[in-house]
């Protein structure tokens, strides 16, 4: 099922945790809560996670708990699930009186996740990341429910690395990931759970359903779920320098304005063409109508390049907690499936020089998406759904 769809799940929609906890339903055999969020990269996967455990063991309801104002407070509702939001924010990179004010939502946040795992009793929780999996895991672990956590990442982000010495398995997508976390955590290395649509759509398909010409390059450009005023600037930078061929460049919707301005009235070098979009629901079309794809090195949208096998060229953000794009990213060059562009490094001459040099070199790009191909992991939802089904005492199709 495509995440861009809303099936009518039963339940579906919005909840505030003020007033009575949520319940679970008596007619539904067992009850999954998930938690995450914050960005696509720890929403995606839960949601991939939600679609797999219904598929394989049986009616299940699931009630998923994020933040309050995060984008799963949107995502999650027209995924068809029910969403609960509790009021937390981020502790990393705050000033003092901020992380005051946080530590005390936190706590808040805390008492309202006991209250909601103890009345919707779930078999399992699980958690994929982000502020909102803090308070949820430990309500878990008070309550001995069994939790599985989701880590995307080669580093561990925060909370997962906290919750991971309370966890029942810890999900990896690679060994090096593992090493990172406390001694004798239960491991289980899987890879990344894909969204469906992203394998085996037909390229032809894809640039006929996106209006693209069927013949000549297309260039791929995008910046995680949220966009990139830094991908913005470049985007300025790179127009003299642009190939021949089509840029289909997703800006985010918070940067679609500065985006379209830096297009605005510009000449663009003879057949070069730009497309320029706030958001693509449909990715398995746009990955499966790229020759090359340029992007960050978040683990998710390296999930879905390996699903599709596509090659990259990458460009790690300095910015995030703990360096974690840039160890995504040298597994990926280390693998010969991306080339590596620091962004201190990436004007638009430099970045047009690169993607000429490798467009220019077809057989390059086939072998960066083989590479691609042999970094993910064809069924790894369903490795951490059969782990979900063991520890909640369940079999496929219940």
């Amino acid at each position: 099922m495509a995440l861009n769809q809303a099936p009518q799940r039963p339940g579906g929609g919005r909840e505030g945790p003020e007033g009575a906890p949520v319940g679970g339903r008596p007619d539904v055999p067992w009850r999954l809560a998930i938690t995450g969020g914050g960005t696509g990269g720890h929403i995606y996967p839960a949601l991939a996670i939600a679609d797999e455990a219904a598929r394989r063991l049986g009616p299940v309801e699931v009630l998923f708990i994020g933040a309050r104002g995060g984008m799963e407070e949107r995502l999650v509702p027209q995924h068809g699930l029910r969403f609960v939001g509790l009021p937390v924010s981020g502790l990393v990179r705050k000033r003092p009186l901020e992380v005051a004010r946080s530590l005390t939502t936190l706590g808040r946040a805390g008492a309202l996740a006991l209250a909601l795992v103890r009345r919707f009793r779930p078999r399992v929780v699980v958690g994929t990341g982000g502020y909102a999996a803090g308070p949820v895991g430990l309500a878990a672990a008070v309550l001995r429910v069994p939790l599985l956590l989701q880590e995307q990442n080669a580093v561990p982000g925060v909370t997962n690395r906290l919750l991971a010495r309370y966890a029942a398995t810890v999900v990896v997508p690679f060994a090096e990931a593992a090493s990172r976390l406390p001694r004798g955590c239960p491991v289980l290395v899987a890879g990344n759970p894909v969204r469906s649509g992203i394998r085996g759509v037909e390229r032809a398909g894809a640039r006929q359903r996106m209006g693209l010409p069927p013949g000549g390059p297309v260039v791929l450009c995008m910046a995680g779920s949220r966009g990139s005023a830094v991908f913005v600037r470049l985007l300025g930078e790179w127009l003299p320098h642009l190939q021949p061929g089509t840029l289909v460049f997703i800006s985010g919707l918070a940067h679609h304005q500065a985006a379209e301005a830096a297009l605005a009235g510009r000449a663009l070098p003879p057949g070069a063409r730009v497309r320029c979009v706030p958001y693509i629901d449909a990715m398995g079309d746009a990955l499966a109508a790229a020759d090359l794809v340029i992007c960050r090195a978040g683990a998710m949208t390296l999930a879905d390049l390996a699903a599709a096998g596509r090659p990259a060229l990458l460009i790690p953000s300095p910015y995030v907690t703990h360096h974690h794009q840039e160890e995504n990213a040298a597994v990926w060059a280390r693998a010969g499936a991306a080339v590596v562009l620091r962004e201190q490094d990436a004007g638009g001459r430099r970045l047009g020089e690169e993607v000429r040099a490798l467009l220019g070199r077809p057989e390059r790009l086939r072998a960066m998406a083989d590479a691609a191909v042999g970094l993910g992991e064809a069924d790894a939802v369903g490795r951490i759904v059969e782990r979900i089904g063991a520890l909640a005492g369940r079999n496929e199709r219940g």
